[in-house]
C-alpha cells in the first residue's frame, strides 16, 4: 500500500573497535541481555552483536577488522555495509515493517 511506513526501529548498529568493551558496558553495567553474537553474514572477520533494549528493539555493534579509532572532523566516516567504519559511527539502522509489501512501498517512496 502506498501509505505504509515503518512502525519503529528494530536496531541501530554502531561501529566499534572493541566488541568486548561494548558488551561489558551494555550487558554487565546496564544489565541488558545479550541476544546474539555472531560472525557477520558475508563480511569476513566482522562480528555482529545485539543487545536487547525491549522485545522488539535492539542496539547492535559491528566490529569490522578495518574499523579504526581515527576521527577526521568534517568528513563522512562510513564505508558501506561491508567495509570498515570509524569507531562510534552509525553503521546502519534497521526499521520494523510488517510485510514485504511494506518494504517495497518504503523502497519505492524513497526512490
Amino acid at each position: 500500500m502506498p501509505g505504509m511506513h515503518p512502525r519503529g526501529v528494530n536496531h541501530l548498529a554502531i561501529s566499534t573497535t572493541d566488541m568486548k568493551a561494548q558488551l561489558t558496558f551494555w550487558c554487565d553495567a546496564l544489565g541488558l541481555p545479550l541476544k546474539a553474537l555472531y560472525w557477520m553474514h558475508g563480511v569476513e572477520g566482522a562480528l555482529h552483536g545485539f543487545v536487547e533494549l525491549a522485545p522488539d528493539a535492539y542496539i547492535a555493534f559491528v566490529q569490522h577488522p578495518e574499523n579504526t579509532e581515527d576521527v577526521e572532523f568534517g568528513t563522512s566516516h562510513a564505508n558501506g555495509g561491508a567495509g570498515g567504519c570509524r569507531r562510534g559511527t552509525m553503521q546502519h539502522v534497521a526499521l520494523h515493517v510488517d510485510t514485504l509489501d511494506d518494504v517495497l512501498a518504503v523502497r519505492d517512496r524513497l526512490r
